[in-house]
């Protein structure tokens, strides 16, 4: 039963890959982009020089930081949907992934250089793994909202498909981000208020 589920699922993603190779190439590229922009710019924010900050004085907000992320993320699936409008806004997807890859980019150098071993037990476990989340399902929304199938309306409703899809993958991220953030964040000691300054 296992390897009947697994062979789907692999016949899915692969699927999944070849209706949407060009969508997940650039949106990898934009993310990568993203990444650099973030370590180079969280670099140059403070000339090289990052204070160490102790366990003890680090300033942790699960509650915050995964409210944020939420209203972050809500303005990352508005642009997306608004991206599959027409053809004319469709350029605009690439706004979610670059700033994504720069926030990753940032808080990963953010958490090493400035909150050592803490930070990296909470790049390793809260921040990485639900950005990399986040990542994934904004690729799925993203290729749902500019497939071919985003102008059409679901049987009985006047929503599209896309519209659906992205509202169902937007909870699941921020179901992915109470987990990560508020639920592995406070057995880590809870998640740290990432600032440079």
């Amino acid at each position: 039963m296992s390897s009947t589920r697994s062979r789907a699922i692999l016949s899915y993603l692969k699927t999944f890959f070849e209706r949407n190779k060009k969508v997940i190439i650039s949106t990898a590229v934009i993310f990568a982009v993203g990444i650099i922009l973030g370590v180079v710019l969280a670099y140059r924010a403070v000339d090289g020089q990052f204070e160490r900050v102790p366990r003890v004085d680090a300033e942790v907000g699960t509650a915050k930081v995964f409210f944020l992320s939420v209203l972050s993320l809500a303005g990352c699936y508005g642009v997306i949907l608004i991206s599959g409008i027409n053809n004319k806004t469709a350029v605009i997807v690439c706004v979610p992934f670059v700033v994504l890859g720069f926030v990753t980019g940032r808080f990963s150098t953010a958490l090493i250089m400035r909150y050592e071993g803490f930070g990296l037990i909470n790049l390793l476990f809260v921040y990485l793994p639900f950005f990399i989340c986040t990542y994934a399902f904004m690729l799925v929304a993203g290729a749902r909202v500019l497939g071919a199938g985003c102008y059409e309306r679901c049987e009985g409703s006047s929503l599209k498909p896309s519209f659906v899809a992205a509202v169902k993958l937007f909870l699941l991220n921020c179901a992915c981000a109470l987990v990560f953030i508020a639920i592995i964040g406070s057995i880590c000691g809870g998640a740290i208020v990432v600032k440079l300054f």
